[in-house]
């Protein structure tokens, strides 16, 4: 088996499927990526087992042929070589690269030990605006919970029914839910829901944000079809928990307020917050927001005042910072509307004015107030 390649053009692809090699793993061969040879195409393959990202591109050679190599010292040698053609040629356990002045030889695997790969239907593929889903997935996964006691909640649950497809994570400290109209999907599958290592390599991935992308349910995976690039995920058991029954329905207190300005603020309180808690206080007056934080540690405490629009009885509550900036930077419009009830139950957040055509929303638990 033999093809060459320009180095840039096979670095390209070999740097995509990197993202699915395991730094650690306890099966030797995932540690390798699979080059395999058909109908003048080249495939390169790497899994975790969970996650796979398959890459073909076409080449000059009609000999069929197959063979795992380790991935790091293949990657790291076509990164170190200077614009050329490269010309690999496998015999038996062995691969041989030539370069300009320079031979590297590294042995391999059998591909037939190479764990099975996801099959890729296209007749049941589905095509999406790859931007729809690239929004969808920023406003959600920075909620996703990393408490592996609850599996369902350490995957974004991407609900395709009705006229509208949802994303929504949680962590049982905030949620972020995010609808779009979409009818593209309608009654195709039920509910799924994705590891955020998918979702995160799918963002890196998608170049071009304009693109269609192709999604292709499987009994037990979801594919992502880039073009030359195929992405697979292992999908997160359920049940999924009913969020919408945390949701409030009657906060009857309604603060607005400029959001970089809140941004500035919630930046310069974390900085005497306390270590633990990174706890904020919000103390919410008719036409006043007063931030204050303090750090007994330190000796330091820290306040600042800031215009805003409340109605609703005067409270104090209190809010992790990093959670506060975290929801505050996906929020589109200039101001930020926070819907609240009491200082111990979630607060609804959203953007001022909304995006048109979607419906984005955060919930936020306050943290209680020390003494």
């Amino acid at each position: 088996m033999k093809f060459s390649l320009p180095q840039s053009k096979l670095l390209s692809c070999v740097q995509n499927i990197m993202n699915a090699v395991p730094t650690r793993t306890t099966l030797p061969i995932l540690s390798n990526v699979l080059l395999e040879i058909s109908n003048s195409k080249l495939k390169l393959a790497a899994t975790d087992l969970d996650v796979s990202v398959i890459t073909t591109i076409s080449i000059d050679s009609t000999k069929k042929g197959a063979l795992t190599i380790p991935a790091r010292p293949f990657y790291d040698i076509l990164r170190e070589l200077p614009e050329c053609d490269v010309e690999i040629h496998i015999t038996e356990n062995r691969m041989e690269l030539k370069a300009e002045r320079g031979t590297y030889k590294l042995s391999g695997i059998p591909a037939e030990e190479y764990p099975k790969l996801p099959t890729i239907n296209l007749a049941k593929e589905i095509k999406l605006p790859g931007s729809d889903l690239q929004r969808m997935i920023k406003k959600t996964i920075f909620a996703v919970s990393t408490d592996e006691t609850r599996p369902a909640l350490n995957g974004v649950l991407w609900q395709t029914s009705g006229n509208n497809m949802q994303m929504v994570a949680t962590d049982g400290h905030r949620l972020a839910r995010i609808s779009l109209k979409n009818t593209r999907l309608k009654g195709l599958h039920e509910d799924v829901i994705i590891p955020p290592k998918v979702l995160n390599l799918l963002v890196k991935m998608m170049v071009e944000e304009d693109k269609e992308i192709g999604i292709i349910f499987g009994e037990n995976n979801l594919i992502f079809n880039l073009g030359q690039t195929v992405l697979a995920s292992r999908l997160i058991e359920g049940p999924y928990p009913n969020f919408e029954q945390v949701i409030p329905k009657d906060n009857d207190k309604k603060l607005v307020v400029d959001k970089d300005l809140l941004i500035g603020a919630v930046r310069r309180m974390s900085i005497l917050a306390n270590t633990l808690t990174h706890q904020v206080k919000f103390t919410l007056k008719k036409d006043s927001l007063e931030l204050s934080s303090a750090n007994f540690d330190l000796g330091g405490e820290a306040k600042e005042s800031l215009p805003c629009d409340y109605v609703g009885e005067p409270m104090d509550i209190g809010y992790n910072a990093s959670y506060v900036l975290d929801i505050l930077k996906q929020l589109d419009g200039d101001g930020v509307v926070f819907e609240l009830g009491t200082s111990i139950s979630p607060g609804k957040i959203y953007s001022s004015p909304k995006k048109e055509g979607e419906d984005y929303l955060c919930l936020l638990m306050p943290l209680r107030l020390a003494e």
